[in-house]
């Protein structure tokens, strides 16, 4: 692996991470509006992922008192008197309830009706003009409101707009905040507002802003809980609304201050703390979709028809819904969505904080964390793997930081970015993938020129799924080997022309081929009409020993088959000798710069040339050694022990065997004679030469066997009388022509 960490694919896979990661300094709005666009739609899915079936409740009470289509036919059209919203806000507190929230403003005052009348009538005289006036008091709407307000616990909205022209009057601001002009801020910041009336602000216990912060996608995901207005924070309505409800005086901004810039990190204001980010924004804890909390028609509070229950130790935000006025938001857990009900999530999430999901200030090196080690992590473990294996990889990278992502927001209510690290698997997926399919075809194509002339198709497929790929690397394996011989085959070529001897080679090599591909056997070489093949190589096979025997077995069937069809084209009959060893080998991509050629060596491999050398020496037509002829037992393959034999250029003496066939397929009378055979072949060895005589020419009048070996062994015997001390004798006989 550490290999592939000084690859060209792994290097473009590091590039690619450092991409991603460098979309967060990017600068450019198309694309920074791309990436709150996208991560804004995994959020909205997380958080709609987890609302609960039933909206949270807490003992403190938050209601919407609604200025809706019914209030309007009922009550008159809006804006209503301050008369009627005086009365409203006394009704209210009279029920018991102990905040009241406007998400209104007023920013103008009202036209007193007496000065109407006198001003629309020209023609009063003095006298009715000054009786007309000593009435004016008793319909000053604002001042009636204002008296009311004095009395109550009162938040009046106003709004930042510096499209507009500044008008009323703000109050004094509740927010201790150390920070000079000179320094930086991401607070927003104002320079207008529209507030309300002095008489009204001067008597209500409090103001707050009622602006709304869409993101880049026209959604409101976070609330502003301060902005920056000449220098001085004020608080929005829920906070403010929150300050007065838990009776605190004042509201500490908690900053971060460097040389040149305040980095606001959170607000205090009684027990509580509300941590935020650098701009005083908040994600907004979203009780449910519309409607989630208490909704009361303003017309019925005012007509008494509001449930006491209700109403009593509640908090109240003052909002409308009706055609024409309503305050409609894009939020995350809807498009129409109140703007009422944004501030009553607001606040319920600033009296119980731990609702609240947390934006750490350390987010940025979070993700860059995850970035560089995700990027760095599928890079090594990517590079130099299949399209299946990088997709799994895919997959289990999704999960698992689709998994970090959850637990984080689900245990811990925290929101992290996930946007980045899923393109960048993707990205990583994509490139990588594609290398891996190139790559796979070239391996593919490879390994097809390499072994199509060699190995059964169904094979290949199986090597080119296998974690070898086109690295054949030399390696010592337990194999099995054979070499087959056209026995006498000069004096055959010369029985034939040219032509025919193309034929006679193409017919008989094709149908020898079929045969150990059938077997599960890899060709290694054709030597003009010599075929060597092997087993257990490339890919594994535990049962080569049998598979190779059951090869030569079929090939000894194919030349009595084919020998009879040569007959009818004026062919010569064909012989086959077969040699096939077992043990552990070199196999390889062994040669030179300039060719190579998948094949194996070995002790192993020269005996199986050797006995292969031999069976016509012993008049059969296949011989095995014994680490093969141990292999084949286990299978019902009868064997009978040819000799104990010493090869040309090996000092030990090994064992061969003649395979006759799996024991289901034999006669009686040839078991019975396999049974007698090594009755002789131990009486030989023992040097009983006398009564192995007799065995042995029992064995020949038989001939259910092949014969020759037992005219070999009668003339060594014959040779040996009178030589060689019978104690001494070991039974080895060694062949001095390879």
């Amino acid at each position: 692996m550490f290999a592939h960490l000084r690859s060209k694919s792994f290097l473009v896979g590091i590039a690619i991470t450092l991409l991603v990661i460098g979309l967060n300094y990017i600068r450019v709005d198309n694309v920074q509006k791309l990436l709150q666009r996208v991560e804004g739609i995994l959020y909205d899915a997380r958080l709609l992922a987890t609302l609960p079936a039933q909206p949270r409740k807490f003992d403190e009470q938050v209601i919407i008192i609604d200025i809706d289509e019914k209030s309007m036919r009922e009550q008159g059209r809006y804006p209503w008197s301050r008369g009627k919203v005086s009365e409203l806000v006394q009704k209210l507190m009279d029920a018991g309830v102990v905040v009241v929230a406007f998400d209104i403003f007023f920013a103008e005052p009202e036209r007193n009706p007496v000065e109407l009348v006198i001003a629309n009538n020209q023609h009063l005289n003095a006298k009715q003009r000054t009786q007309l006036a000593q009435l004016a008091d008793s319909v000053d709407f604002d001042n009636t409101f204002a008296q009311t307000l004095k009395n109550s616990e009162v938040v009046l909205g106003f709004l930042f707009d510096d499209s507009a022209e500044t008008s009323g009057q703000l109050p004094e601001s509740v927010i201790d905040w150390q920070h000079n002009s000179e320094q930086l801020s991401e607070i927003g910041r104002f320079s207008k507002v529209l507030a309300n009336i002095a008489p009204l602000q001067s008597a209500a216990t409090g103001a707050g802003f009622i602006n709304s912060v869409p993101e880049s996608d026209g959604f409101i995901r976070k609330a502003s809980l301060v902005l920056n207005y000449q220098g001085q924070l004020y608080p929005s309505l829920a906070l403010e609304a929150a300050r007065v409800y838990t009776l605190a005086e004042r509201i500490q901004a908690k900053s971060k201050v460097t040389a040149n810039a305040t980095w606001l990190q959170g607000l205090s204001f009684g027990n509580h703390f509300i941590p935020t980010n650098e701009k005083g924004q908040i994600f907004i804890p979203y009780k449910g979709v519309e409607r989630s909390f208490p909704y009361i028609s303003a017309t019925d509070v005012l007509n008494d028809r509001a449930g006491a229950e209700l109403l009593a130790g509640a908090v109240a935000f003052i909002g409308t819904s009706a055609v024409g006025l309503a305050d409609l938001r894009t939020t995350s857990v809807g498009v129409q969505y109140p703007g009422v009900e944004v501030h009553a999530n607001v606040f319920e999430g600033l009296i119980h904080p731990e609702i609240l999901p947390v934006e750490l200030d350390f987010t940025l090196a979070i993700v860059f964390t995850l970035l560089l080690v995700t990027g760095t992590g599928l890079s090594m473990l990517m590079v130099k793997q299949g399209p299946s294996r990088i997709l799994i990889i895919c997959i289990v990278s999704f999960v698992l930081h689709v998994g970090f992502n959850w637990y984080c927001w689900w245990a811990l209510k925290i929101s992290l970015p996930l946007f980045q690290v899923l393109l960048l698997i993707t990205l990583l997926t994509i490139y990588y993938g594609s290398v891996g399919f190139v790559s796979e075809n070239i391996t593919r194509k490879k390994i097809k020129s390499m072994f199509d002339q060699y190995v059964p198709p169904a094979y290949i497929e199986k090597l080119i799924q296998s974690d070898q790929g086109a690295e054949l690397k030399t390696e010592r394996k337990d194999m099995s080997v054979l070499f087959a011989d056209i026995r006498d085959f000069t004096t055959l070529s010369e029985q034939f022309t040219p032509e025919e001897l193309s034929d006679f080679l193409k017919e008989y090599l094709t149908e020898a081929t079929h045969i150990i591909f059938d077997n599960k056997g890899t060709i290694d070489k054709y030597v003009g009409d010599m075929v060597m093949a092997l087993w257990n190589a490339p890919l594994d096979d535990a049962d080569h020993a049998i598979n190779a025997v059951l090869s030569a077995l079929k090939l000894i069937a194919l030349t009595e088959s084919l020998s009879a069809r040569f007959v009818d084209k004026n062919w010569p009959k064909i012989q086959v000798g077969i040699g096939i060893s077992s043990g552990e080998m070199v196999v390889g991509d062994m040669g030179s710069t300039y060719r190579k050629a998948y094949t194996v060596l070995g002790d192993a491999v020269n005996l199986g040339a050797r006995i292969e050398a031999l069976t016509k020496y012993y008049g059969v037509d296949i011989l095995i050694s014994d680490n093969t002829y141990q292999a084949v037992i286990k299978h019902d393959v009868i064997c009978r022990k040819v000799d104990r034999i010493r090869v040309k250029g090996k000092l030990n003496a090994v064992e061969i065997y003649q395979p006759l066939g799996l024991a289901t397929e034999l006669s009686d009378d040839v078991q019975a004679d396999v049974i007698l055979h090594e009755k002789a072949i131990e009486k030989y060895l023992s040097g009983d030469w006398q009564q192995a005589l007799i065995l042995f020419q029992q064995l020949t009048d038989h001939a259910n066997l092949p014969t020759k070996v037992y005219s070999i062994y009668s003339e060594r015997i014959a040779n040996m009388r009178g030589d060689i001390n019978a104690s001494e004798w070991d039974g080895v006989y060694s062949h001095e022509s390879k």
